[in-house]
């Protein structure tokens, strides 16, 4: 059964380690998402996430670093978790293990990943991949590591694009509504366009609260954009 659902994005910048004397920029950030895995994993008995990666693929009980990124930090994602760190660790797993160790340290948390350019019929695919978990009488949450467009402002890493703002509102707003058929109805031409990346995760979601047959309440505990990117976190309880 799904439990609930939490949005995170996925950026680099969680990590104090990696962020220095401009760590506080962030702490509001990070703290949303930190709080919103361990609602996660309050109202759950078993975490699978969803990210997108170049490639599909399940990762099971990893171990990553961020020392690419410019600091080593270890992560895991799942308590038993050993063996040297994947230094090419996809970034959308790396920050599952970091949330989660931080959030909800005993669990361990499978990481499904979908292409970025995903079509509707490979979301649609892993969207059943995942209900076929939640088929048990255990409470499952899913978390969903996904990030908005990085063309909001001139200084963002794909520069600036005027129609980012208005893709990027009606995101925000769709994830606050449960408005899953908004989400299903993204663009992946024009996401691509304006580096929205998390399209694919958010539309598998989408298509699992659907099938799952809940209705949920939504619930943004940030939306906002540093350094020109859209971050949002939330809730689906």
């Amino acid at each position: 059964m799904l439990s609930a659902v939490a949005f995170v994005p996925s950026p680099p910048l969680l990590v104090p380690e990696l962020m220095g004397a401009a760590s506080d920029e962030v702490t509001e950030l990070r703290d949303a998402a930190l709080g919103v895995v361990r609602d996660l994993a309050d109202r759950s008995d078993v975490l699978l996430a969803v990210g997108v990666d170049t490639h599909a693929g399940l990762l099971r009980s990893v171990v990553g670093t961020y020392a690419g990124w410019g600091a080593d930090v270890v992560v895991r994602t799942a308590p038993d978790a050993d063996g040297p760190p994947h230094p090419e660790l996809p970034l959308a797993a790396s920050t599952v293990g970091w949330l989660r160790e931080r959030a909800a340290p005993t669990s361990a948390i499978d990481v499904m990943l979908v292409a970025v350019d995903a079509d509707a019929d490979a979301c649609a695919s892993a969207a059943r991949d995942i209900g076929d978990r939640l088929g048990g009488a255990d409470r499952v949450g899913l978390l969903v590591v996904a990030d908005g467009a990085t063309t909001l402002t001139a200084g963002a890493p794909g520069a600036f694009d005027d129609r980012a703002e208005g893709v990027q509102q009606r995101v925000d707003d769709a994830l606050a509504a449960v408005d899953t058929a908004a989400l299903r109805s993204l663009d992946p031409v024009l996401c691509a366009e304006l580096g929205v990346s998390g399209r694919a995760a958010w539309q598998v979601a989408a298509a699992v609260a659907d099938a799952s047959g809940r209705r949920f309440i939504g619930r943004t505990a940030y939306r906002a954009a540093p350094y020109g990117v859209g971050y949002t976190v939330g809730t689906w309880t």
